[in-house]
């Protein structure tokens, strides 16, 4: 199915065309000191912007309409992935990006999480066999659900901890197995609320053992990766 039939390839024309799905400056193939404007811009399409995000704000509900919005579950996954490699290819762009639950549906136990994530990376490993996009990057999302709200590597509770350190255990395996160039740990909710309830040094060490055991495991299973 083509969720784009109406968007031809976006290609270079100049600055002074007036095709508004063209390039008027990025020339991916024009040299600049011996490199390609693409190699200087590496440009990535974010998923959860694209193809996850409503469009809504703190105001009001959301207003991105998309042709697979009344899909549900996996069902919804495996479109939205179709839609990507559509759009990556029209745009031409070199690398895209995830969190594990923007491609993924999250569900009530972790196994299940997992089961879902596995069926959506093989459909996403074929996609990458005939597609010159790669993955630049690719993480965990442990900001979104209400169990991360004192932190993930931070967190004052263990099994929030474990929940955390087995979500980035799969990252690693999912960005060996797609090719991902980087591993990204963004902590949008570690820090604290107030010291007069934090041990702040027991967390710190507690973040330096999370990224201790992520870089051992990532050199255990082979995963070169910034």
């Amino acid at each position: 199915m083509s969720y784009f039939k109406n968007v031809n390839q976006v290609k270079f024309e100049g600055s002074r065309s007036e095709n508004p799905f063209a390039y008027k400056y990025y020339n991916p193939e024009e040299q600049i000191n011996g490199k390609s404007m693409e190699e200087f811009l590496r440009f990535a399409v974010s998923y959860w912007h694209t193809f996850t995000g409503e469009g809504n704000d703190p105001f009001g509900s959301g207003t991105a309409v998309r042709p697979y919005n009344h899909l549900t579950g996996m069902d919804l996954a495996k479109a939205r992935v179709e839609a990507s490699f559509e759009f990556f290819e029209k745009l031409g762009v070199p690398y895209f990006c995830f969190h594990d639950i923007d491609i993924a549906p999250e569900s009530d136990s972790l196994s299940e999480t997992f089961k879902n994530l596995d069926e959506i990376v093989d459909m996403i490993e074929e996609y990458l066999k005939t597609s010159k996009v790669k993955l630049l990057w690719n993480t965990a999302n442990m900001f979104t659900h209400s169990r991360w709200v004192h932190g993930a590597a931070t967190a004052p509770n263990a099994d929030v901890f474990a929940y955390a350190a087995a979500k980035v255990k799969k990252g690693l395996e999912v960005g060996k197995r797609l090719g991902s160039e980087n591993y990204v740990f963004w902590g949008g909710r570690e820090g604290y609320d107030t010291l007069l309830n934090t041990d702040m040094g027991l967390e710190l060490d507690n973040l330096a053992r999370f990224f201790h055991m992520a870089k051992d495991y990532a050199k255990e299973i082979g995963f070169d990766a910034q």
